[in-house]
This record gives C-alpha cells, sequence and structure tokens, in this order.
C-alpha cells in the first residue's frame, strides 16, 4: 500500500482549528461574557496545561493497545462531541469541566499525528516534512485566533460548533485513508547516513536545549494568552480588533517557520536556540509592558520568530534522534503542557498575592522563563566541555 501523508497534514490543520478556539481564544471568551480578570484565566489555563501534560503522555499507550489510525479516529469523534456540550449550558460550571476534557483528549491527538508525518523518512525528508507539519498547523492557529474575536462577538456558539465541525471532518479523513499509516513503513536509507551520524553529537545537544527550552516558550504563549484580554494597550479595542492584533505574534511565527522551512543552517547550530530563548524573554516583557500599539506589535513579531525558533529545533532534532515515535512526540506535547502549567501557575499566585496588579503576574512569567535558560545555558556549557 502506497504511503500517503496528506491526509495527517489535513487532519492537523482541522484540529487546529479546535485547540485555537477552545485553547487560546477562549480567554477572550470569558473575558467577554464572564467578565473574568487575568487572574481567574491564568487558573483556567495552568488547569487546561495539566490536562494537556496527562492526554500527550497516554498518546503512547493509546496507540501502543489500538494502533495509530483507529485511534485518530476515536479521538477526533470524542473531540466532535465534547465541545458540543457546552452548548447545552455555557456557563462557567459546565465549560470549565468541559475544557478539561476536551484539554486532555486533543493532547493525545498530535503525538500521533507528529508520528505518521514523521515516520519513514530519513532526516533529510524529516526535515521536509516537520516544516510542512509546523506551517500547516501555525497557519490555521493564526487565521483561527485573528477571527477569532469576530467569531466571539456575533457567533459565540461558533466557539463550540466549529472544532466540533472540524473535529468531525478530521475523522472522516484519516478513516477513509487506510494508507495513512501502512504496517510496511520502514526508514529509507539516506545517501547522507555517514554524515547525518556526524551530526548526532549536535543534535543531542539541541535536543537537550530544545528540551529545556520548549516549555518556556508555552509559559509564554499561555502565560501571554490568559493576561492578552486584560493588558491596558488591548482595552481601548473592540473584541473583533483584539484578537487580530494579538494574532501578529503568531503570523511571525509562521514565516519564521516558511525560513526554517527553506534551509538547513540551523541543523548545526544549536545553540541559537538558546539565543532565541534570551530574546524571547525581552520580546515578552515588551509586548506585555509596552503601553503604545506600535511598539506591543514590534515585541510581538520578535517573539513570534523566536518561538519559531525554539518550536521548530525541538521537534526537529526529537523526531529525527527518535526515528518518528510516538513516545518522542508525547514528551514534546508534555513539555508544551507543562510551560501551560508553570507561567499562568505562577502569574495565577503572584495575581493572589498582589490582586489586581498585572506586573505581578509579568514578573512571575518572566523569573519563570529566566530560570529554563539559566538551566538551558548550563546544560550548553557542560555539553562543551564534555565534546571538547
Amino acid at each position: 500500500m502506497k504511503r500517503v501523508v496528506w491526509p495527517a497534514y489535513f487532519a492537523e490543520s482541522l484540529s487546529s482549528i479546535g485547540s485555537t478556539l477552545l485553547g487560546v481564544g477562549i480567554f477572550f471568551y470569558t473575558e467577554h461574557y464572564f467578565r473574568w480578570t487575568a487572574q481567574q484565566n491564568f487558573l483556567l489555563a495552568s488547569g487546561q496545561g495539566l490536562c494537556y501534560v496527562a492526554g500527550s503522555l497516554a498518546a503512547d499507550r493509546i496507540v501502543s493497545r489500538h494502533g495509530r489510525r483507529p485511534a485518530l479516529v476515536a479521538i477526533f469523534l470524542l473531540t466532535t462531541l465534547i465541545p458540543l456540550i457546552a452548548l447545552l449550558s455555557p456557563r462557567p460550571q459546565l465549560l470549565v469541566p468541559v475544557l478539561m476534557v476536551y484539554t486532555f483528549v486533543i493532547a493525545t491527538n498530535w503525538p500521533v499525528l507528529e508520528s505518521l508525518v514523521t515516520s519513514g523518512a530519513d532526516a533529510h525528508a524529516m526535515s521536509k516534512r516537520v516544516a510542512v507539519y509546523n506551517l500547516t498547523w501555525s497557519g490555521t492557529n493564526a487565521v483561527t485566533f485573528a477571527a477569532c474575536g469576530t467569531v466571539i462577538a456575533r457567533w459565540p456558539a461558533g466557539m463550540f460548533i466549529l472544532p466540533g465541525a472540524a473535529h468531525l471532518l478530521s475523522a472522516a479523513i484519516i478513516f477513509v485513508n487506510r494508507g495513512i499509516d501502512p504496517n510496511d513503513a520502514r526508514t529509507v536509507p539516506s545517501e547522507h547516513a555517514a554524515a547525518e551520524r556526524e551530526l548526532v553529537a549536535r543534535r543531542t545537544l539541541a535536543m537537550w536545549l530544545a528540551r529545556i527550552s520548549l516549555p518556556a516558550t508555552y509559559v509564554v504563549v499561555y502565560g501571554l494568552s490568559a493576561m492578552m484580554p486584560s493588558l491596558p494597550v488591548m482595552r481601548p479595542l473592540t473584541t473583533s480588533m483584539a484578537t487580530l492584533v494579538a494574532s501578529i505574534w503568531m503570523i511571525a511565527r509562521w514565516l519564521a517557520f516558511v525560513i526554517l522551512g527553506a534551509t538547513i543552517w540551523w541543523h548545526t547550530r544549536p545553540r541559537i536556540l538558546l539565543l532565541a530563548g534570551v530574546m524571547m524573554l525581552f520580546a515578552f516583557i515588551g509586548v506585555a509592558m509596552i503601553p503604545r500599539l506600535p511598539a506591543m506589535i514590534a515585541c510581538q513579531v520578535l517573539l513570534g520568530v523566536t518561538l519559531g525558533i525554539i518550536y521548530a529545533g525541538s521537534l526537529y532534532f526529537g523526531m529525527v534522534l527518535s526515528e518518528g515515535s510516538t513516545e518522542h512526540g508525547g514528551y514534546h506535547e508534555a513539555l508544551i503542557g507543562l510551560g501551560s502549567v508553570l507561567g499562568p501557575g505562577a502569574a495565577a499566585l503572584a495575581q493572589w498575592q498582589w490582586p489586581g496588579d498585572l506586573r505581578a503576574g509579568v514578573i512571575a512569567v518572566s523569573c519563570v522563563i529566566s530560570v529554563t535558560l539559566v538551566a538551558a545555558g548550563v546544560v550548553s556549557v557542560r555539553f562543551g566541555r564534555k565534546s571538547g
């Protein structure tokens, strides 16, 4: 049976619609309809992060028992039904548990899709597949989030109907395309195999730097997403315009993926991840603290580029070294969940100590990022000594 990869990309794009609306856009929804404060959004984000970690780590066990394709179909059918439950009574008492269950289930789908995309490919083919994968989900992510404010303002039920419809279509696509996961898929030997073996040491360093830095990126993503509706620079904007402005960093991240996917220079420069992490910290502070919209937008551009570098490095180096395993995909996604627990969790604690002071949340998130950067720096130095 001929191997096909495009259904995985298609399903990935559709999944991004649901995860964006209910994982990031939901903070604008809660602020708009429930008048939630930043602290309440921080707590929601942290709870979703815990569920995301659990779901990501469960993916490999689910696949081992049921297989990748049947598991994906079941996951998508569940994520079709779960958001629709919120339509019964879109109040916090029901919405929050629904979001927790949805986050757990949707988290199990990403490691499986990542494995389907990258397995059976050598390092060079995998680089191209990872590039397309990143462009697909991040492009859908940016477009969906930019339009999210309009959905919230004009069709609030769409926040739950659109994810359900997208996941149902994903289930159908995976179900009818049996060639997406042939049993005889094998890694194709590369004529560059010898050269690739010489790069293992650098890739190992890059993987560890990325594993340390990746949670920091989602400390930023979910810390910033939860506080974005409450930023003073955003308050004069309508909900429709606010999510459009807030999506600029996502657009910049997509452009970074375009550049990284078209080049390979970063494959042998793992310490660029550390530099990107430092720039990410300053960009985050700029977005959260600068009161003028043009300067805040400029910081968003820098933030998106740095986030793209770290994410692409983490996924590529990890999948190359693990030969596209679902297990590593689970670790990759669990690190994302860890970041969404630590960042919003620290910010919520700071808000509890200093109620109403958004700067306390910014400082707390910045401290968590700084700790991870120090850890990445220590790993880089020690690795350099060993290889020297």
